[in-house]
């Protein structure tokens, strides 16, 4: 994507493109000396399908997926969300455009040839407050659909797999709830009929009537049974019925079926589904939430450091647990440990204080080296019994079983001692902030381990 000046240094006129049908497209991309215009204008498309497919072309092409697309008419939803919207003047066109391109001199273009994840990122990069928003598609075997995503991997990643996996990451972060439906568990589909059917043989051919409970014999029938010339009367004991409560009451079962001839006091809701033909029960359907999404600060710096590699992921190796049973296991030892005899332990927080200023300076690859280097002496320090995770701001978490105040001391000390295994010949080095608790003395009244790590953290 070129600069937004000319070669005096002087602001030049953007070149948007025109583009009215697909055929135009390659002319548009090849038809110029100094290369890539700066984005396009996709105006007066005789049909919608031809915008829809211009716009899918030009954001699944590994030189323009960036380039900003601005309609002069609006199309719809789908569209909108993956373009660059509709602008009214072609001087708010520029406006919009020039903006993107000054983002976009954050980004290396290389790199977004290599990895979709870091093309997504980009694109939010480079449009301020722009978000990944779920677009409503009645007549779709979904409903929902995220058609920016689907656009930039043409198609190619199912959207629900790929933003869980930059959650995981911590590249993106949930932003507001758009909508939660349920889907059929055979198809998926989201084309749902819900019906009252017998609890007994799920027929749907119930319905609603009044009951009659005879006191004399203890029959149960409909009430329209009961009444002859009208007078109520039990048809199956002869009774006289006059007073309620005394001779006959109405239960709560007031539903009967029309196939098994059951009588029940709640149908029972199944659901059918549209698109296969399959009946579930409502507890058995698949339950998807839809929501915005923002790029994260963690995203920012994949986005410009143009790698989505993890400098944290090496600490995985240091006996590793995911963060919800490490949860659970210190609840475990922090109640264990108040029970006699006593069974100390440590806790321990590693934070990596300048890491993001040292990879500013040194680069990526230097501060992987040095975590790499980091993590095989903690290796060695730490026991086969001690576990570990990461929090969400990638701070590492020591469990260190049967270990006592003087243990995690001295622990401690030689944690600190590792800054100068990172330490670089022009003075750099990784700084660590090492925090420790021992139990059960350090544990505050009620605390779990949600709130202990939030207190020393804080």
């Amino acid at each position: 994507m070129k600069e937004g000046k000319d070669m005096d240094g002087k602001e030049r006129k953007l070149h948007l493109a025109f583009l009215e049908h697909p055929d135009d497209l390659p002319g548009a991309l090849a038809d110029r000396e100094e290369g890539l215009p700066d984005g396009f204008i996709l105006s007066g498309c005789g049909k919608k399908e031809d915008c829809r497919m211009i716009l899918k072309e030009i954001r699944k092409g590994d030189d323009t997926a960036l380039l900003p697309v601005f309609l002069d008419e609006f199309l719809s939803n789908e569209e909108q969300e993956a373009s660059d919207g509709l602008a009214r003047t072609r001087e708010e066109m520029e406006v919009l455009a020039g903006n993107i391109i000054k983002r976009f001199r954050d980004v290396d273009e290389n790199t977004l040839k290599k990895s979709l994840d870091l093309r997504l990122l980009a694109f939010l990069y480079t449009r301020e407050e722009k978000k990944l928003r779920p677009v409503l598609d009645p007549l779709s075997r979904g409903l929902y659909s995220y058609p920016l995503m689907d656009y930039l991997s043409g198609g190619l990643l199912e959207s629900s797999g790929w933003i869980a996996e930059l959650l995981e990451k911590g590249y993106i972060r949930e932003e507001d709830l758009v909508d939660r439906i349920r889907k059929c568990p055979k198809c998926d589909g989201a084309h749902l009929n819900y019906v009252d059917v017998c609890p007994f043989c799920r027929s749907m051919d119930i319905r609603q009537v009044s009951f009659i409970h005879c006191f004399t014999c203890g029959r149960v029938g409909p009430e329209d049974s009961f009444i002859r010339e009208g007078v109520m009367q039990c048809p199956y004991c002869g009774a006289r019925l006059r007073h309620i409560g005394s001779d006959y009451d109405k239960p709560t079962d007031n539903y009967i079926c029309g196939s098994c001839s059951q009588t029940f006091a709640e149908p029972e809701v199944s659901c059918r589904c549209f698109l296969c033909g399959t009946w579930s029960l409502t507890e058995n359907l698949s339950v998807r939430t839809y929501r915005e999404y923002a790029l994260s600060d963690k995203g920012i710096l994949a986005v410009r450091s143009g790698s989505t590699e993890d400098l944290y992921s090496v600490l995985d190796t240091l006996n590793y647990m995911k963060p919800e049973p490490f949860r659970h296991l210190l609840n475990w030892q922090l109640d264990l440990s108040e029970r006699p005899p006593d069974e100390p332990f440590c806790l321990m927080i590693i934070s990596f204080q300048n890491i993001g200023e040292v990879r500013e300076s040194a680069g990526w690859r230097k501060v992987s080296e040095m975590m790499d280097s980091l993590t095989k002496r903690l290796r060695g320090i730490i026991r086969k019994t001690d576990i570990s995770t990461r929090t969400s701001a990638n701070d590492l978490l020591l469990l260190l079983p049967k270990t006592g105040k003087k243990g995690c001391v001295v622990l401690a000390s030689k944690v600190k001692e590792l800054e100068d295994v990172t330490r670089q010949p022009d003075g750099t080095y990784l700084e660590l902030l090492v925090k420790t608790a021992v139990f059960p003395g350090d544990r505050q009244n009620g605390e779990d381990g949600v709130s202990l790590v939030a207190r020393l953290k804080g």
